[in-house]
């Protein structure tokens, strides 16, 4: 408990203006405080994105029913950072939800390291060379080697914990 309230603190004294991984949702919050508080390679995720020029918005998933998470190929470039927005599936256990939120943010790190993911255009030509097809049940889904294998691995991190 003492983890999670120092990680906790930490999160929410970046937040909003330092931290890059952002949200107002308090359901999403937790989550998010969760895999800080529980699993070093979610804080790894997030310190990454906190030395990047990626800042990524995250909001519970109201749309596209059949992804249980998704990162927008839509970016808003503006003095200097690039604006992502990330959609998650709030339904289900700790362990699902922060390992499903890991995963995102590992596709922002992509993105992060790609100087030419600047529009929908870079976004979309990125995902297709970093292009998986493990994990993708439907077309339009653009799926990594990378953030499948953080996924795993904050599961087993978790699970680990228990």
């Amino acid at each position: 408990m003492v983890a999670m309230m120092v990680f906790s603190s930490v999160f929410t004294a970046q937040e909003p203006n330092t931290s890059h991984v952002r949200t107002t949702e308090p359901l999403v919050r937790s989550v998010i405080e969760q895999g800080l508080a529980r699993s070093e390679t979610f804080r790894r995720l997030v310190s990454t994105l906190n030395q990047s020029d990626v800042v990524v918005y995250i909001d519970p998933k109201i749309t596209r029913q059949t992804l249980g998470a998704y990162l927008s190929h839509n970016v808003v470039s503006a003095g200097g950072r690039r604006y992502l927005h990330i959609a998650v599936e709030l339904r289900g256990g700790d362990i699902r939800l922060v390992s499903l939120l890991a995963h995102e943010p590992q596709h922002a790190i992509e993105v992060s390291q790609d100087p030419n993911a600047r529009d929908s255009e870079g976004v979309a030509r990125l995902f297709a060379r970093l292009a998986s097809t493990r994990g993708c049940g439907i077309s339009n889904c653009d799926e990594t080697e990378a953030a499948l294998d953080v996924q795993a691995a904050v599961d087993a991190e978790l699970k680990a914990a228990r």
